[in-house]
């Protein structure tokens, strides 16, 4: 939370004589004093207000690999050195450096637009109205680290200017309901500001309805359904999205490879930079027979039973299931999204020329019981087949809003707010454009005649569509199940007591455990109420004696 330079590019001075050299700061620097002479200045130090994590930086609201972190801790899968449980259970502490690093990644950022804010609105500028649009984007992007922060963390300090080192020590947290108060309102007036789109050559930045969308997930938040569909329906109005559909049946599989942030889908992103802002996500994301990944994340068998058939029904009333031979006949998303062993008629992931098999035995690569956080299972979302080197250092953009999301909030905050307007209209222009993107049917009015089915066919379609995109523990936290379904044993992939079979399980006190239908059990996670809120990190409550930990840490 100390005042931090910005990240722009070293400007290069021009020549001059020794003595003037060591009398002057180097050409290279650059600092709050020598800086802020004119619009193009301003726009550089925007430029760096976009800056985000990147590299081996992973815990942060805005990198792949944190929203990853974040679907995990709201029961879509695990990571095996156990860092999402740790997070998000029973078993959380107030020294735990993954929840640590959110809080502080989130104030670097704050930090960067804090120091913009507080010196733009003195830089010469052609032009005032370009001065309050680079303002608004600057509070969007200090926005949206402010509204996660307080969502996670509940009551949090709230900088909105600059801070001298004894000032960020001692500073006081601002209740939760003020700090949306101050998001929604540097929200509501960046919307005002912001244009509806750039040209080519500033692409990627807030534009708009990014800023409708960050306030609709404010609402979301706080239950105020009404506003929440009020502010969607304006995205949806503006006719500038639609969901992707330029690959046919793969297109939603490619809307998350490289060259995605493109998509008419897409709202907000962030951007890679080859060879200078890459991702390290897919290095532990592939699994470990493709290319040297580390098959560092596993995914919950009961993300997979969420998958829908062919038929567009759930696996306990389609007629096409056969839990014998559990991943034929399934949801195109399911194949996108998870690498799936060999078993029954399904042959087993390719990924360009290779199979995906956790059945090779014991200790084999990607074996689905080769360490205790195993269970034969691997995130496939966002692996691009063009990707066979350097995995530790890719360019894959990483999806913050898209057009999905806003049909799916759309829906769930009219059904709340007024469910009579829900029709079939209104279900074929949401739930069902996305469902047919996939070749699933589409609900009918008598399907979902009522407010709950609604709800519920919803919260479905969230959980898969969305599914890796770091809004799973969002949504069980605000929905308030996350006691009901965080509290449990889960599962991988299903087993056999034949021993002619590849998927044996083995036998006696060595055989691995099993629930009722012969899924893998793997991991018994644990969650209280008080974990609903992340604890304020230790270190921080050791340097400034003004914070207080949330209850019951």
């Amino acid at each position: 939370m100390i005042k931090l330079g910005l990240c722009i590019l070293p400007l290069v001075g021009g020549v001059c004589g020794c003595s003037d050299l060591l009398d002057k700061s180097p050409n290279s620097s650059i600092s709050d004093g020598n800086f802020w002479n004119n619009e193009k200045d301003a726009y550089l130090a925007l430029v760096g207000c976009y800056t985000f994590q990147s590299g081996w930086t992973n815990d942060d609201f805005a990198t792949a690999c944190g929203l990853l972190y974040l679907d995990f801790c709201g029961g879509n899968g695990t990571e095996k050195e156990n860092f999402t449980s740790m997070m998000a259970g029973t078993n959380s502490i107030a020294t735990n450096s993954n929840s640590g690093r959110y809080w502080n990644n989130a104030y670097w950022m704050i930090a960067k637009q804090n120091n913009f804010l507080k010196n733009v609105i003195n830089c010469p500028m052609d032009s005032e109205q370009t001065r309050a649009q680079y303002m608004a984007e600057s509070k969007c992007l200090r926005a949206y680290f402010l509204f996660y922060l307080a969502f996670h963390y509940k009551d949090v300090p709230m900088p909105l200017t600059t801070l001298t080192r004894e000032e960020a020590n001692s500073i006081s947290q601002t209740p939760q309901q003020d700090v949306y108060d101050q998001v929604e309102s540097d929200l509501l007036e960046s919307i005002d500001v912001l244009p509806d789109s750039y040209d080519a050559s500033s692409y990627g930045r807030f534009t708009k309805n990014a800023a409708r969308v960050l306030l609709s997930r404010v609402y979301l938040a706080q239950n105020r359904w009404g506003e929440a569909a009020s502010v969607l329906r304006a995205v949806m109005d503006s006719g500038l999205y639609e969901l992707d559909r330029r690959n046919g049946d793969d297109s939603y599989e490619k809307l998350f490879w490289i060259g995605g942030e493109y998509s008419p889908e897409t709202i907000f992103c962030v951007m890679g930079l080859e060879d200078k802002f890459t991702t390290a996500r897919y290095q532990y994301q592939y699994p470990e027979c493709a290319y040297g990944g580390w098959h560092q994340f596993a995914v919950y068998n009961e993300l997979v039973k969420e998958y829908f058939c062919t038929d567009g029904k759930g696996i306990e009333t389609s007629e096409v299931y056969d839990d014998n031979d559990p991943y034929m006949n399934r949801d195109l998303r399911l194949y996108a999204s998870v690498f799936l062993p060999p078993l029954g008629n399904y042959p087993g992931t390719k990924f360009n020329d290779l199979t995906y098999d956790c059945f090779n035995g014991p200790n084999t690569a990607d074996s689905y019981n080769r360490y205790p956080l195993f269970n034969g299972y691997c995130p496939k979302k966002g692996c691009d087949p063009s990707i066979t080197e350097n995995i530790g250092s890719t360019p894959t953009y990483t999806p913050l809003m898209r057009y999905a999301e806003v049909l799916l909030s759309y829906l769930e905050a009219l059904n709340e707010s007024a469910p009579g307007d829900v029709t079939q209209s209104v279900l074929d222009e949401t739930i069902n454009d996305i469902r047919d993107r996939v070749n699933l049917p589409g609900y009918s009015k008598a399907e979902l005649a009522s407010q709950e089915a609604v709800r519920e066919a919803v919260r479905k379609e969230r959980r898969v569509e969305l599914a890796f995109e770091g809004f799973r523990y969002f949504d069980v936290l605000r929905w308030g199940i996350a006691e009901e379904v965080l509290n449990h044993t889960f599962t991988g992939v299903k087993l056999s007591d034949n021993p002619n079979d590849r998927n044996y399980r083995g036998s006696g006190a060595t055989a691995s455990p099993v629930d009722e239908d012969m899924y893998y059990q793997f991991e018994t996670r644990s969650w209280a109420a008080h974990n609903r809120y992340f604890p304020i990190p230790q270190g921080d409550m050791n340097i400034n004696k003004n914070l207080k930990q949330n209850d019951g840490y």
